[in-house]
């Protein structure tokens, strides 16, 4: 690999949290050059950063006259499969900073590759607008090949949401701080080991990243067994700047074609609806091997975005990820 070097007088450094309001700013920029409406906000970028390490885990490309030019941050999911979401500022395309961003992440993992197990595959993997030609471009470049397409689906609630209809011995409660963590974390992972390319997460990992989701309860709904309180799925929601946003709807595999994902859905679009949130999106894998697509468009939603995710072999091995698990 080429070294990585910048434009002249353009610095590389770790962000702080005062950098937040910058980095949103360089997000809405992109996402106004992309043709979307920008939305990105310091908030959500500060709840983006929970249980990341910040001075090992991202970077900031900040250009000579001191705007944020460049940013990215990685999802490490035990070293062997590294998600990489990096922007570079309209103003600054065509510089190659995409490019450094590209080597910053595939230098991240290589550095690190030797604390994942010895026969295991390490793969680094992009998230790309479809419509983003010079992005996708850029990664055919670097030996990225497109493996997935990824939808953000959204629902727009200018009514209230249907109530509702509950299994028999299937009810819904909401998560309990301080006693329902593990018990959840379970169910999720249970639930998402159907899901493409996801290796599996650890307990303490998934702490750090639901900080601020957890002390917000109301949008964590937890559907359990009447008799036995045993959780058989899970929907967890947040608000952020007045947008909600769903991070996983699971139910684990014994107690799935009975309308339960429908019935959570439902719930948490309730207790949106009922704070005046309007808008709430989440992602899906487009070729889901459990249907998502069909049940969030059952329960009123859309597609937003398209976005192609790319993937590269950084270490040849054994696939760890749901991929070899369940194909």
């Amino acid at each position: 690999m080429a070294a990585r070097t910048l434009p002249d007088r353009f610095i590389a450094r770790a962000p702080v949290p005062a950098d937040a309001p910058a980095i949103a700013r360089l997000i809405a920029a992109c996402q106004e050059a992309d043709g979307d409406e920008p939305d990105a906000s310091a908030e959500e970028v500060l709840r983006d950063w929970e249980g990341l390490d910040l001075g090992q885990e991202a970077v900031l490309v900040v250009a000579p006259d001191g705007e944020a030019a460049a940013y990215a941050d990685v999802l490490n999911r035990r070293y062997v499969q590294l998600s990489v979401y990096g922007y570079v500022h309209p103003r600054f395309r065509g510089m190659g900073l995409g490019t450094w961003l590209v080597q910053w992440g595939e230098e991240w993992i290589q550095d690190r590759m030797h604390l994942a197990p010895a026969e295991a595959q390490v793969t680094v993997q992009h998230y790309i607008r479809a419509s983003s030609t010079s992005a996708l471009r850029l990664m055919e470049q670097h030996g990225y090949r497109p493996v997935r397409d990824i939808w953000v689906m959204t629902i727009t609630l200018d009514q209230p949401p249907p109530a509702p209809e509950w299994p028999e011995g299937i009810t819904a409660r909401t998560f309990v701080p301080g006693q329902d963590e593990r018990a959840t974390y379970e169910a999720v992972e249970e639930a998402f080991g159907d899901i493409w390319g996801r290796p599996p997460s650890t307990f303490e990992r998934w702490l750090s990243m639901t900080q601020s989701e957890r002390k917000d309860p109301e949008l964590w709904l937890l559907a359990v067994e009447t008799d036995s309180g045993h959780i058989v799925g899970t929907c967890l929601g947040q608000e952020t700047a007045g947008k909600g946003w769903i991070g996983s709807v699971g139910v684990r595999r014994p107690w799935r074609g009975r309308g339960i994902a429908l019935a959570l859905l439902q719930e948490v679009f309730g207790v949106y609806y009922r704070r005046g949130v309007r808008e709430v999106e989440l992602s899906v894998d487009a070729e889901s091997r459990t249907g998502a697509p069909r049940l969030y468009r059952r329960a009123g939603m859309h597609v937003k975005h398209r976005y192609v995710l790319h993937r590269k072999e950084i270490r040849p091995g054994i696939d760890l990820s749901t991929t070899a698990a369940h194909s």
